[in-house]
């Protein structure tokens, strides 16, 4: 009886050798999408981070801005009565961080309360932080109510300068006894931790 003779053949599929260069080659492109996908992460997250340093800086630098513009004139005197009626004060700044102080108006009154309009207005730049501070009325007492608000952090230094024409001072003070026209200008330069640097100008009121 004859047998049937069966011809040898390679195995089919792929070899070993073969199978490890693929899973190789996955793991290569793995990690180079893991590697492409943490850098758009860390830039997706950097674009938002100057974003929001951007956004806060376009509101301090409005809320500024409207301040001086809405600039009225009138002398204030403070609660504890150390210091003389103050019309405006510009520092560059001063030792105890004081930026600038004055009356400003159009303070909005949507519930109406029983109060002025005019509003005292202090900044000042304290551990590198720029902040507004507010009182109730133009010459506040002990119990008037003040709101204090940080509109800018990571401050490596501000500096101020206060002009009227082709005149420009590090301090301007217009007060009860310094009398005198007020600045018609303020330019003030941020200067962060980063170096970088934004410098600013505003009108004073009118800019009269």
């Amino acid at each position: 009886m004859n047998s049937a003779r069966v011809a040898s053949t390679p195995e089919s599929g792929v070899t070993l050798v073969e199978t490890l260069v693929a899973l190789f080659v996955i793991a290569l492109m793995a990690t180079a999408g893991a590697v492409m996908t943490g850098q758009a992460l860390r830039g997706a997250r950097a674009v938002e981070t100057r974003g929001a340093e951007a956004s806060r800086m376009a509101i301090a630098l409005g809320m500024i801005s409207a301040d001086l513009a809405a600039y009225s004139g009138r002398t204030s005197q403070d609660a504890a009565l150390t210091e003389p009626a103050t019309a405006f004060a510009g520092h560059a700044p001063r030792f105890d961080g004081r930026l600038m102080l004055f009356v400003r108006n159009g303070w909005e009154n949507p519930e109406a309360q029983a109060r002025s309009d005019l509003q005292r207005v202090e900044y000042l730049v304290k551990d590198g932080a720029l902040i507004r501070r507010s009182w109730a009325a133009p010459d506040p007492g002990p119990e008037t109510r003040v709101a204090e608000e940080t509109l800018l952090s990571g401050l490596a230094s501000v500096e101020a300068r206060f002009g009227r024409g082709d005149v420009w001072r590090s301090e301007w003070l217009v007060s009860g006894s310094q009398g005198g026209p007020p600045p018609q200008k303020v330019e003030l330069t941020f200067t962060f931790a980063a170096d970088d640097t934004l410098t600013a100008r505003y009108l004073i009121g009118a800019g009269t």
